[in-house]
């Protein structure tokens, strides 16, 4: 693989951004995140008109970054230093693990004060809370999507990338092979703490299988024993297609 390393560039998250990404959280499943460690939300998210909410998120987001300024400036200086310490390490392994180069791009990383971390493929961004204990395995976690949808592309180059996005199959995949990626042995040696899968995907069934064991084992045969990430990717995709998933 080349040495062509990307940087992780650490900002703090814009105003307007972080409210049109907690406005659009408010409104699905993941609300609770959000409610349960600022409960000032719960009553924003009752309000009906879109642009009457928009507004009063973003007051509320001013307010709460008054209230915890000091900490999001040592938090984002904390997280900074801890990533940067083995950055080089963790990057060049994923692209050992993945079988595939990164290209030379920057990736933003948003210190922000939702407690949901979502990665954004288009411009290789995500965010990250900035009293998140687990900083490293977010970062790692996020950053390693870059890379496996740039891989799953070269694999499946028909498949539009809006299949990338949740609720598709895709996805799916995606979000049950990153914590396998990031517990394999040779990503452990670097971070030192363990990936865990979504509660709502621990549960997921092919038959009597637990579906992440199913793909944890296809894991194991294909890129551990083979060396072949591209074969793993293939036959991992057929299986995610044929879970049924109940609303």
């Amino acid at each position: 693989m080349k040495n062509n390393l990307p940087k992780v560039i650490f900002k703090q998250m814009p105003l307007e951004l972080e409210s049109e990404m907690i406005l659009e959280f408010l409104d699905t499943n993941w609300s609770g995140k959000i409610t349960k460690k600022f409960p000032e939300f719960l009553k924003i998210s009752k309000i009906s008109d879109k642009r009457e909410k928009k507004k009063a998120i973003k007051n509320l987001i001013v307010q709460i970054r008054e209230k915890l300024k000091e900490k999001m400036s040592w938090g984002l200086k904390v997280i900074k230093s801890d990533w940067q310490r083995m950055e080089k390490d963790c990057l060049e392994r994923l692209s050992e693990i993945i079988q595939t180069d990164w290209p030379e791009k920057e990736i933003t990383a948003y210190i922000s004060i939702n407690p949901i971390c979502p990665r954004f493929l288009d411009t290789w961004s995500f965010f990250v809370s900035q009293d998140n204990k687990n900083s490293n395995i977010i970062i790692a976690h996020e950053i390693s999507h870059f890379l496996y949808f740039k891989k799953f592309k070269d694999v499946f180059p028909k498949i539009e990338k809006d299949k990338y996005e949740f609720p598709n199959k895709e996805w799916l995949l995606s979000e049950i092979t990153t914590p396998i990626i990031l517990n394999d042995s040779r990503m452990q040696e670097i971070l030192g703490g363990k990936d865990g899968f979504y509660i709502e995907h621990r549960n997921l069934r092919i038959g009597n299988e637990l579906l992440t064991k199913v793909i944890e084992n296809l894991y194991i045969n294909f890129v551990i024993k083979q060396k072949d990430f591209s074969s793993f990717i293939r036959e991992s995709l057929k299986v995610i297609r044929r879970v049924v998933i109940k609303n």
